[in-house]
């Protein structure tokens, strides 16, 4: 026998998991709506390791129900009703058994979906999401307090229907506007005429003969159908755009796209196309970059100078590839050595003959892309290349 208390503190457990799952949920759908559109900082706090890695597991189909409407958005209103529940239980005495009822079939329907999505995660994606884990554990430990609540079987008692049809209201309504909220996070994308029209002038450019930039300064596997060539600059506020954009790429094709980094700085001390310098410590940043390829510590730093794009001044990247391990001798030495002077020049020349005019401009498999054109462009002009390469003898 549980005192009147004991059973109310249950409710009130119940409700804190609720507001707890809601929470995770809420970031979850954000992350996901920032990953779509590439607005995502490089790496969240729940990236830890290769094994740990939400941006992945945002960018994989299995992160939305349907097409823009994430997982995590139905999610919160899953938990949006458990906490509904949890207040009706805790306060009205007489809707107390049907509550409980109610909750144990909304926390066990609850743990079988998230146990399908667990298992999509170890035995699918082979990939981990600290967010996801944790709204597994809340929906876990909600079914577990249910289950202390000792709740009648369904077939022990007759239900009571008008109540069971003010619970199935009161789902609709938390479900569908938790999602529909919810939704408003989404930044926007662009109609699918407009995408079309782009993707149609993408590929129907000319296809440019690229060389093989440096090993050092690459993301993604060598054997990638898709080849992704980046010409930037760590000053310009449109390439960090580009550089978050292409990360969110490289979470959602990890196996099939492969990215070459090369420099194109907008000042004359290094580039002698530009007539001024637009941006004083782009050059730097540039031989900063390359020679921190050489010691394997490329990415660590392209994304540290794009993170603190608005901090830099000379000599800051020097300091912060050092603060990531790269080490200051050698770095010194590289950044004096002739071969790093004419890994630069040999971006730069390129980029002329190419036809760069500015930053950031791509080219992928060979089609100039200019400026950071929106994901789902991206991801369009991606799919069409590889059906192509599919039907291609």
């Amino acid at each position: 026998f549980m005192s009147a208390r004991s059973v109310q503190l249950r409710f009130w457990l119940i409700a804190a998991l609720g507001i707890a799952g809601f929470s995770f949920s809420v970031a979850l759908t954000q992350h996901f709506f920032e990953i779509r559109s590439g607005t995502a900082a490089f790496s969240s706090f729940c990236n830890v390791g290769e094994k740990m890695n939400c941006d992945v597991i945002a960018a994989s189909s299995y992160a939305q129900v349907l097409p823009g409407f994430p997982l995590a958005s139905f999610a919160a209103g899953w938990f949006l009703f458990l906490i509904v529940l949890a207040l009706v239980g805790g306060t009205q005495v007489f809707w107390r058994i049907e509550t409980v009822r109610a909750l144990f079939v909304w926390t066990v329907s609850g743990l079988l979906v998230s146990l399908g999505y667990f298992g999509i995660m170890a035995g699918v994606i082979g990939i981990w999401c600290l967010y996801c884990l944790a709204i597994d554990g809340t929906i876990l430990a909600a079914l577990l307090v249910t289950l202390s609540l000792r709740p009648q079987g369904l077939k022990g008692r007759p239900l009571e229907r008008p109540k069971w049809k003010t619970f199935m209201t009161a789902c609709g309504v938390c479900v569908i506007g938790s999602v529909l909220l919810l939704k408003l996070m989404d930044s926007g994308d662009l109609d699918a005429q407009t995408r079309d029209e782009y993707v149609q002038t993408i590929l129907s450019s000319p296809v440019l003969p690229v060389p093989k930039g440096n090993a050092a300064l690459t993301m993604g596997p060598e054997n990638a159908p898709i080849t992704l060539v980046e010409f930037s600059d760590f000053q310009c506020p449109f390439c960090k755009g580009g550089a978050l954009i292409v990360n969110s790429l490289l979470n959602r094709y990890p196996k099939i796209l492969r990215v070459e980094f090369r420099n194109y700085p907008l000042d004359a001390s290094c580039n002698p196309s530009m007539k001024g310098s637009l941006h004083q410590v782009a050059c730097e940043a540039a031989r900063v970059t390359f020679c921190a390829g050489q010691q394997g510590k490329f990415k660590q730093v392209y994304e540290l100078l794009f993170d603190g794009q608005e901090k830099l001044r000379p000599g800051l990247p020097v300091k912060w590839a050092v603060d990531v391990g790269v080490d200051g001798a050698q770095l010194e030495t590289c950044l004096a050595s002739e071969v790093t002077r004419d890994a630069i020049r040999s971006d730069i020349e390129l980029a002329d003959r190419l036809g760069v005019k500015s930053t950031p401009t791509f080219f992928i498999n060979g089609h100039i892309v200019q400026g950071a054109v929106p994901v789902s462009v991206w991801s369009a002009v991606i799919e069409r290349l590889l059906k192509e390469r599919a039907g291609s003898p």
